[in-house]
């Protein structure tokens, strides 16, 4: 065989040549009778030329491959039409991060000090207050994350003002004044509510017989002779009610230290005040939340917002097609997080970790008249929002023209917002109807105080399938530019792989055989195919933001291709899911030794 196999190479080179050599000849042959009596002068001009490609070929490196692509040669190395290269002369690249000032270290200790604030020191903090709202801890840690927030903020303002204003009307200046208001009332509130919920404590063990009991009600939210299925601690071990005893006794000490000192109670004997100061205590609650969510959600929004501002992306016009791919980018990179905190055990005491969900009669409230049996899952959520958002979406796509005729452009954008439109009502309506199975799914305890539950999921197709057509139509929609096109067909690909792991997810929790346990029902169930979920889902968001028309010229202009997108979108997202997993480790290492 391989005897046959070197024959029949040779005889495919040997073939090769000897059609080409009669070729050669009969060319020159053909040429030569044809040439006149006064070809002469032809016949040396000819010498000429071959001299002259002779030398210029003795000049060549030879090299196997020439490139043709644009990788790392700006645009205006390359071969371009005249009214390409008008364009690309006059394309202006300045910024704020290459315009040259004597402020770059007040620059760099913004970026260093707002990325140790909002990637690190934030996350840590938002899992310490859920731990434990009324922590010293927390409130040391803010303290400090409050101080590297503003100086951060301090360096940007003298950094912005010691070079012209690039960017006329921004609304990032807006945004750090409003991050640098709610970060100094975040620190006020806090002080407020921790005192608040201290003196509620100290109330609620005075008045009670025994403090032990009271106390390991307050710590964990639920009555002290009863099991609550709602909660997310159900096996409580004997260690844990020894840790409890003796925090209690110590605190039980430090109060009867401190009543000997002075009564607490004589404070609030006058009715009035302890209304008044009970009311400031419950809104300052109420206000500390919404700060403390506030400041953690618009971190999504401040940095895009910064990246576009810092590289004078979207000026006029432009604005409106970075606002559409940056919004609806952020959402899908959103939806990518949380997906990973679900996997990691966030939303366990709402049934959205894909865990089991149990509420029992003892626990009813009104709002579980309107909705018998069935509990909110995080499909229907993803239904109402696919619903809500492809409704405002027929509109926002005809922004950048407004009065005008709709384009072929935008009737094609606004297509799409009709399939949100329609499928997020199917998934509402199907949410309806799965009600009762998922309650009879799930419901497989023999417990009559159970009036409704979840198995954490809700097997409904809508969601998925949004995402996925999504995907499809943007892996296939043409654009002007080549590089728009091919990273347009990267983020809609991630969409399509995410979705087939979700589908994958469903099956596999309706085929595998349930906990044999209550207590392994409501923990995680933590499904491998998430974390690709996630992972799809949070680089093609990003790709998705990348796709945007001023992003792509800054990208052409620096002669940088698609691979570059994918690499540096797949890279940050394993960094960023590696972090994520960390600050989840780190609050179930916390919860298991200390509460």
């Amino acid at each position: 065989m391989k005897l046959v196999y070197w024959l029949f190479l040779s005889l495919a080179f040997a073939h090769g040549d000897m059609e080409d050599m009669p070729m050669a000849n009969s060319d020159n042959h053909d040429s030569h009778n044809d040439i006149s009596d006064g070809s002469n002068e032809m016949s040396t001009t000819g010498n000429s030329v071959d001299s002259s490609n002779m030398e210029s070929m003795a000049s060549m490196v030879p090299i196997p491959h020439v490139m043709k692509h644009m990788h790392g040669m700006p645009i205006l190395q390359t071969e371009l039409l005249p009214q390409e290269r008008l364009f690309w002369e006059n394309y202006n690249a300045t910024n704020y991060i290459n315009y040259p000032n004597n402020n770059k270290t007040a620059m760099s200790l913004y970026f260093v000090f707002m990325t140790i604030s909002f990637i690190f020191i934030n996350p840590i903090l938002m899992v310490i207050n859920n731990l434990n709202p009324q922590s010293i801890n927390y409130l040391i840690g803010l303290v400090i994350n409050s101080g590297i927030a503003l100086f951060g903020l301090f360096n940007y303002s003298i950094f912005i003002h010691s070079i012209p204003d690039l960017y006329p009307g921004n609304v990032f200046n807006k945004f750090n004044w409003i991050y640098a208001v709610t970060v100094i009332g975040q620190l006020i509130f806090t002080v407020l509510k921790i005192g608040y919920l201290r003196q509620s404590q100290y109330k609620s063990i005075d008045q009670i017989d025994s403090p032990a009991i009271t106390l390991y009600d307050l710590s964990r939210n639920q009555s002290p002779n009863s099991f609550d299925l709602n909660d997310d601690e159900t096996h409580i071990d004997n260690s844990d009610n020894d840790h409890d005893e003796r925090f209690t006794n110590d605190l039980s000490n430090h109060l009867n230290f401190v009543k000997g000192k002075f009564n607490v109670n004589k404070i609030f004997d006058n009715s009035l005040i302890s209304r008044i100061i009970d009311s400031v205590g419950k809104i300052s609650v109420i206000v500390f939340n919404i700060l403390n969510w506030f400041n953690f959600l618009f971190i999504f929004v401040y940095i895009p917002t910064g990246i576009a501002t810092f590289g004078l992306f979207g000026q006029g016009k432009t604005v409106f097609n970075l606002l559409a791919h940056f919004i609806k980018g952020g959402i899908f990179f959103f939806l990518g997080v949380i997906s990973l905190a679900r996997y990691c055990g966030a939303f366990q005491n709402k049934g959205w970790a894909w865990n089991y969900k149990f509420i029992t009669s003892e626990s009813f409230g009104w709002w579980s008249k309107i909705q018998p049996k069935g509990l909110i899952t995080m499909e229907f959520i993803e239904s109402f929002l696919i619903f809500f958002y492809g409704i405002t979406n027929v509109f926002m796509e005809h922004l950048a023209n407004p009065g005008g005729k709709w384009s072929a452009k935008d009737l094609e954008h606004a297509s799409i917002a009709f399939i949100y439109i329609g499928a997020g009502f199917s998934g509402l309506l199907v949410e309806h109807k799965l009600n009762d199975w998922r309650f009879d799914y799930s419901k497989n305890i023999d417990d009559k105080s159970i009036i409704k539950s979840s198995p954490g999921f809700s097997p409904n197709p809508f969601p998925i399938l949004t995402i996925f057509w999504t995907g499809i139509l943007m892996s296939q929609h043409q654009q002007a530019s080549e590089l728009s096109t091919k990273i347009h067909s990267q983020w809609g690909t991630m969409f399509v792989y995410g979705t087939a792991f979700r589908f994958l997810t469903y099956i596999l929790n309706l085929i595998l055989s349930k906990p044999p346990s209550l207590d392994m029902m409501i923990r995680p169930s933590q499904p491998i195919t998430e974390l690709l979920v996630s992972f799809c889902l949070i680089s093609g968001g990003m790709i998705f933001m990348e796709s945007c028309d001023p992003i792509v010229l800054a990208l052409e202009y620096k002669g940088y291709d698609a691979m570059f997108t994918l690499n540096i979108a797949l890279g940050v997202t394993c960094l960023l899911m590696a972090w994520i997993m960390v600050v989840f480790q780190f609050k179930n290492f916390i919860k298991n030794k200390y509460y």
